[in-house]
């Protein structure tokens, strides 16, 4: 056995970085489904009944990335309501004289007591 043959099957640590630089180029290209073609494909699929393999060529998506839309709406992942992405904060200020009170205890043994609102005036 020549020593040529044996050292055939070895892999040196620059031989396996180089293979994880070729792995790394070979990665998968995701496309982006824009939020029309994926109403469009939840609408047609959910009310009106159709095959989820028909819809998605017709839209020219994969069958699969169709499956997985479908499956995170029904999941309430993928949110569709064009309102929910236009909300305002709004804020009023309370009464005067509010009253929350805090008890901070240990089993039943009661260890601090005051006025929430109380103490946040203080520390301000």
């Amino acid at each position: 056995m020549n020593t040529q043959d044996h050292d055939a099957g070895v892999k040196t640590r620059s031989m396996n970085v180089s293979e994880r630089l070729v792995d790394m180029s070979a990665k998968r290209v995701y496309c982006h489904i824009s939020k029309a073609k994926k109403t469009q494909l939840i609408q047609t699929v959910l009310k009106q009944k159709c095959k989820i393999k028909k819809i998605a060529k017709d839209l020219n998506i994969n069958y699969a990335t169709a499956k997985t839309i479908l499956h995170c709406y029904k999941k309430k992942e993928i949110n569709l309501d064009e309102d929910s992405e236009l909300k305002r904060a709004s804020y009023s200020s309370l009464k005067n004289d509010p009253k929350l009170y805090v008890q901070i205890k240990e089993g039943e043994k009661v260890i601090n007591h005051y006025e929430y609102f109380d103490m946040i005036k203080r520390s301000q």
